[in-house]
């Protein structure tokens, strides 16, 4: 039997005015609501689930509980006191990890918001043994963020609307966070919005009541996927999950960080780079966009180190560290060697670059899961190879 079951959405919302319309409503309290509102949401990174969400929301509180996959799985408790606005008041949240063993006692928040601030309470073990308080400048109303929780997301949208935006900024603070986030809110026309993420670009879907009924963010770097559907049951699919876990079949880390060494024609290279892998999805032309510098992996920057000097598709690298960048095109791939180091992979500065060289593209004889670099060697050199999906990358490189 499935624990999800998918909502049914009447076409009559989808049709309606979306929740950041042209003309923005005066700024009113949200309307009682005569019974308490369910729902639930699943998060899908491709064909993998990574959380699964359920909500109440009554008309001064939103309660709700999620279980999480990666890296091992996970369950959030949360309730969250609602102002007349839609606003948070007070979040509080309880996490466990119940896919390792032995299980490690559960860590609690607490968070209260007031007028230019909010103050956080991070309490662990079973006793409350470690108390932890940090104040955290709010300019706005902030709407607390909780990892994979698109209940608490839809509460911010429900908030703007209650409020009166039409487009703007919303201020977030991610849970157990010292600082605040934002996400900029635009309106595409129909039921969608677009979303200005720290990741990146997504979009939501909403219905005229701004509940959210689906989230791409696809094109940024969280590349996740929400969905609204009727209801789930967390605590089967917690149970079902932790049992994975002990069988050898836990998500584990999405993307985790790997590196390769090897001493070729007397010098010692390493390559260190994230892992992202396909779960089902178009990579080349999809995760990884034509035309658009890609940073090689996931996460942290990709960094090659070599101690000897190295000539790489013609270009002349001294000893010492550099970044590496793709940049995929259909006329052919560019390796950018770039020299800032130990930042994001989405920060890229092009007044850094090094040289840009030619790759040699190929067909994989097999599909390849997970992005993988190698370093072989060639001759009085070698050859830095990349691989994922159908699509085989390389350049070569000699020694001096």
């Amino acid at each position: 039997m499935s624990h999800l079951t998918p909502a049914r959405i009447p076409i009559a919302a989808l049709l309606a005015a979306a929740m950041l319309g042209a003309c923005a409503p005066t700024p009113v309290s949200r309307p009682l609501l005569a019974t308490p509102e369910t729902g639930a949401f699943v998060v899908r990174m491709g064909t993998d689930t990574l959380a699964v969400e359920r909500y109440t929301r009554t008309s001064n509180r939103l309660e709700g509980e999620l279980v999480v996959r990666s890296p091992q799985t996970a369950t959030r408790r949360y309730t969250a006191d609602l102002r007349p606005d839609g606003s948070v008041e007070r979040l509080a949240v309880e996490l466990h990890s119940i896919g390792m063993t032995p299980t490690p006692p559960p860590y609690r928040f607490a968070i209260d918001f007031g007028t230019d601030s909010a103050t956080v309470q991070q309490i662990r073990g079973p006793q409350g043994d470690s108390i932890q308080t940090w104040r955290v400048a709010t300019p706005a109303a902030a709407i607390p963020m909780l990892r994979f929780s698109y209940a608490l997301q839809e509460q911010a949208l429900m908030h703007a609307r209650a409020s009166g935006m039409t487009s703007g900024t919303i201020v977030l603070l991610p849970v157990g966070s010292r600082q605040t986030d934002s996400a900029t809110v635009r309106p595409l026309g129909g039921d969608s919005v677009a979303l200005a993420l720290f990741e990146g670009p997504a979009r939501a879907r909403i219905d005229a009541r701004g509940r959210l009924l689906g989230f791409d963010a696809s094109e940024s770097t969280l590349k996740v996927t929400a969905e609204r559907v009727a209801s789930a049951d967390v605590a089967a699919l917690a149970a079902d999950f932790a049992r994975r876990d002990q069988q050898g079949q836990a998500i584990g880390q999405l993307s985790p960080r790997d590196s390769i060494n090897a001493t070729i024609g007397g010098a010692k290279v390493s390559v260190a780079y994230g892992r992202p892998s396909k779960r089902g999805r178009q990579i080349v032309g999809g995760v990884i966009p034509w035309d658009q510098v890609w940073r090689t992996g996931a996460n942290v920057t990709t960094h090659l180190r070599t101690d000897r000097t190295l000539v790489v598709g013609g270009a002349t690298l001294a000893p010492g560290a550099y970044s590496l960048f793709t940049l995929p095109s259909q006329s052919g791939w560019k390796l950018i060697i770039n020299r800032q180091i130990g930042r994001s992979g989405t920060v890229y500065d092009p007044t850094q670059d090094m040289a840009r060289v030619d790759m040699l593209r190929e067909s994989t004889p097999a599909p390849v899961e997970q992005f993988t670099i190698r370093l072989e060697p060639q001759g009085n050199g070698g050859v830095l190879r990349m691989a994922w999906d159908d699509t085989q990358l390389s350049v070569p490189f000699t020694v001096r």
